[in-house]
């Protein structure tokens, strides 16, 4: 008995609708005429060339998979995919790199890299986002609406906690997950909350994600609440405490297997419902 299986599909239902495109070129490129669109593009970062550089020390085109790129101007080519191992290609002194050249506009080439990207581990989803903003993708549109609805920016690009400031939105993922769930208004009214407090227009450290993410899922559990009270009661949170107690709390049994984002979650969202049914009294 052959070791071989052969590629059999039949008794397989077959797709509705099935494209008709030209096929891409599959050649040889030459490292010099491929170039970086960074609207949809991941910059190389410290990280980044850690990556590249692991695979130049490791080189070989036996672990080398085609890249795939479209043509632009003056004879040029964007890499849609294959940014950090042609990097070590070139690194390593190799010239051209074998791929697939796809004739596809900026939009489509921005779909192909988050459809080629988003489902993989290595690219950060607000690279995802960057490439689906760029190609116009509903879901990304909106997300940006949502957040520039309330004054804040829906990053693009990753910085340091130095670098960053405040109405500076990093949770990409929190933001999708809410507001394809449909809760865009509450996380624009939470956003325009702690952009007006005193706490979230002076401090960067509101900005992050274990702030934020539980604050937002606060206001959407609590769907009356307004803007009037919700930016007092942001003000009057003292995070040090609360974190201190549940991390405290986490060390009870019964909620040592429990995180510290979902019992602070759970923590925020019980103090602001009791802020709404008391009128705003400080707890």
């Amino acid at each position: 008995m052959s070791i071989y299986r052969p590629i059999v599909t039949a008794g397989q239902p077959i797709p509705d609708e099935i494209p008709i495109e030209d096929r891409p070129k599959i050649t040889w490129i030459p490292i010099e005429r491929l170039v970086i669109d960074d609207r949809y593009q991941r910059p190389l970062l410290e990280a980044n060339w850690e990556i590249i550089h692991k695979i130049a020390r490791s080189f070989t085109w036996k672990r080398f998979s085609p890249v795939m790129a479209a043509p632009v101007e003056d004879g040029l080519l964007a890499l849609i995919d294959g940014q950090h191992r042609t990097h070590a290609a070139a690194l390593v002194g190799h010239t051209a790199v074998p791929g697939a050249i796809n004739h596809l506009d900026p939009a489509a080439q921005a779909a192909a890299f988050a459809g080629i990207n988003g489902e993989m581990t290595r690219v950060h989803p607000i690279q995802v986002f960057k490439a689906a903003l760029a190609a116009g993708e509903a879901w990304a549109v909106e997300c940006q609406q949502v957040v520039a609805a309330a004054g804040c920016h829906l990053m693009t690009v990753q910085a340091s906690s130095e670098k960053r400031q405040v109405r500076q939105v990093y949770a990409v993922s929190a933001i999708r997950q809410m507001v394809e769930a449909g809760h865009g208004r509450a996380v624009t009214l939470a956003l325009t909350a702690l952009s007006r407090s005193t706490f979230g227009s002076n401090f960067v450290e509101a900005w992050t994600n274990e702030t934020l993410k539980p604050i937002l899922a606060a206001v959407i559990a609590t769907p009356k609440i307004r803007l009037g009270p919700l930016i007092p009661f942001i003000d009057h949170l003292d995070l040090a405490r609360i974190n201190a107690d549940v991390a405290r709390l986490r060390t009870q049994p019964g909620y040592s297997q429990r995180s510290q984002m979902a019992l602070l979650t759970e923590t925020l969202t019980a103090m602001l419902q009791r802020w709404h049914r008391e009128g705003g009294i400080p707890s």
